[in-house]
């Protein structure tokens, strides 16, 4: 049972059904939060290891360590910290 193959005149003689409109570009979601940002961070292995051996040994995220670092960055440049910025903003989030 052979299937007979169309030719490229036959399809060129054919109208060719018109494609469906493009659907509308979905609406941007709402942020689950709002108030932050993310931001990636490529640390050295070694560093990186080192920062993870430091939260487990002290029992906090990196991320916390990560914001005290921010912190006295901010604090040796002059600069307002972490806590001043939140109540400015009066975002009410807290530092974990």
């Amino acid at each position: 049972m052979t299937r007979k193959r169309t030719s490229l005149d036959a399809l060129l003689r054919e109208e060719l059904p018109t494609p469906p409109p493009p659907a509308p570009a979905p609406e941007e979601r709402p942020r689950r939060r709002p108030h932050v940002r993310q931001q990636t961070v490529y640390l050295p292995l070694p560093v990186y290891e080192q920062l993870r051996r430091l939260a487990f040994e002290e029992r906090v995220k990196m991320h916390a360590l990560l914001m005290e670092g921010l912190d006295r960055v901010f604090a040796d440049r002059g600069l307002p910290s972490i806590a001043e910025l939140k109540a400015r903003e009066g975002s009410g989030i807290s530092q974990k």
